[in-house]
C-alpha cells in the first residue's frame, strides 16, 4: 500500500500516481506522476543530493568511518564513487530518484540499490536496479525494481521515441532476468540487511533463509522529461505483453537532465573542496 504520510517528495509532486488510460487492449498498470523540479522556496536537486551519497556507500559504514574521528577523510571516500560521464550520471540520478519515490510514495522500504555495488565510478551493476521489501507483509514480499530513464526534452525534438527506447528496454531487460539472476540479487540482499531497522532486519533475514517462505514481485520505473510526455507512447507500457509479470510507475520529471545536473554538480563540488 502506498504511504498515508507526507514525506518531503511529496512536496514537488503534481501528479501522484494517476493511472493511465488508454482505448487498446491493456495487460498491466501504469501509474503515472508529474513531479516538480521546485516547490515554493525548496528545490527537488537539494534533496536528491542529500540523499545521493548514500546511494554509493551505506550508511553503517559511513559511520563507522566517522567514529574513527575522519570527517573530511569520510565525506571524500563517501564520494569517490560518483560518475563523472554525463550519460551514468544521467541513469545514475533517475535510480536514485527512483528509490526515494518507491520509499516515499509507494511505502516500499529499500533493502540495496546496485549503486552501491558499484566496482569504479563510471561503471554499471548487472541485475536488478533495485532490492525492495513491502513492510509488514506475511511473508515478506520481496520486490525487484527496474529502471529505465531518458533525459530527452522537448528541445530535442519530438515525438521523442520513448516507445522505442527507454520504455521498450523495460521490457528486454525483465525479459533477459533469470533464476540465477534472482539468486544472486537475493544473495545480495543478505549481505546488504546491516542497515535496516532491528525488527525489520530480523524478519528480511529470516525471509532470505533456504527454503524460507517468501514472495517475489517485479515492478517497471521509467523516468523522463515533464515535456515528453505523450499518451501514443505511454500506451506501449500498458499493452506490450512480458513474461515477467509487473505494474509500471511513470515518473515524469520537469528539467529531468537540468535537475539530474544539479545534483552532481554539488556533491562534486563538496569532493574537490575536499581535495584541496
Amino acid at each position: 500500500m502506498p504511504s498515508t504520510l507526507l514525506t518531503p517528495f511529496h512536496q514537488f509532486l503534481k501528479v501522484t500516481r494517476a493511472h493511465f488510460t488508454c482505448d487498446k487492449d491493456t495487460v498491466r498498470l501504469v501509474y503515472v506522476s508529474d513531479v516538480g523540479k521546485d516547490a515554493e522556496d525548496e528545490r527537488l536537486s537539494n534533496y536528491i543530493a542529500d540523499k545521493t551519497p548514500l546511494f554509493y556507500r551505506e550508511l553503517p559504514k559511513v559511520l563507522e568511518s566517522f567514529g574513527d574521528g575522519h570527517f573530511v577523510s569520510t565525506i571524500k571516500e563517501t564520494l569517490s564513487r560518483l560518475p563523472t560521464s554525463e550519460s551514468f550520471r544521467s541513469s545514475h540520478f533517475a535510480e536514485i530518484t527512483t528509490s526515494i519515490f518507491a520509499e516515499e510514495v509507494m511505502g516500499l522500504k529499500k533493502i540495496y540499490s546496485k549503486l552501491s555495488l558499484l566496482t569504479a565510478e563510471n561503471a554499471n551493476a548487472f541485475k536488478m536496479d533495485l532490492m525492495l521489501y513491502r513492510p509488514k507483509t506475511d511473508p515478506v514480499e520481496f520486490v525487484l525494481g527496474e529502471v529505465k530513464s531518458s533525459p530527452k526534452t522537448e528541445a530535442d525534438g519530438l515525438p521523442a521515441g520513448h516507445d522505442k527506447s527507454c520504455f521498450a528496454d523495460l521490457f528486454t531487460s525483465f525479459n533477459e532476468y533469470g533464476e540465477d539472476d534472482l539468486s544472486f540479487d537475493l544473495t545480495a540482499a543478505k549481505d546488504n540487511i546491516e542497515a535496516l531497522d532491528a525488527s525489520e532486519r530480523e524478519r528480511v533475514k529470516a525471509a532470505l533463509k533456504p527454503y524460507a517462505a517468501r514472495l517475489v514481485s517485479y515492478a517497471g520505473f521509467v523516468i523522463i522529461d515533464h515535456s515528453t510526455k505523450s499518451p501514443e507512447e505511454v500506451s506501449l507500457l500498458a499493452t506490450r505483453k512480458n513474461k515477467k509479470t509487473f505494474d509500471v510507475d511513470l515518473i515524469c520529471l520537469e528539467g529531468f537532465p537540468v535537475v539530474a545536473d544539479s545534483v552532481y554538480k554539488k556533491l562534486e563540488a563538496i569532493r574537490n573542496a575536499c581535495s584541496l
